[in-house]
């Protein structure tokens, strides 16, 4: 279950991530941008996870938060990192709809959380 903040699926950045993929089907890259795309959809469930694991533990010290928070961070960059390099290098992909799948699905997931508030 993909979820982004407040508990609500992350509209803009389905509709962005599919608009992309359209967009670069018609020049045969429509799966590199769809895979862009389902890379930053990961990064948002990594996000909704490690957001929830904090709320739930709200009592615990400051160190202990700032620990949660440098390991999220590390896990999710490893993460793109890797998917992004297995796509490019291994599964051959197109580079730029790759990338542009990935940024475009990012950017409107900062989009989808500024308009949940």
């Amino acid at each position: 279950m993909i979820l982004a903040v407040k508990n609500s699926l992350p509209k803009v950045q389905l509709l962005v991530i599919l608009a992309v993929a359209a967009y670069f089907y018609a020049i045969g890259a429509g799966f590199a941008a769809l895979y862009g795309g389902a890379v930053s959809l990961l990064n948002t469930l990594l996000i909704n996870r490690h957001t929830n694991t904090q709320k739930a533990n709200a009592n615990i010290s400051a160190q202990a938060g700032l620990k949660m928070l440098f390991i999220s961070v590390i896990m999710r960059m490893t993460m793109v990192i890797g998917l992004i390099l297995m796509g490019y290098f291994v599964l051959k992909l197109n580079s730029a709809a790759l990338i542009i799948g990935l940024i475009l699905g990012l950017i409107s997931f900062l989009m989808d959380k500024v308009l949940q508030k």
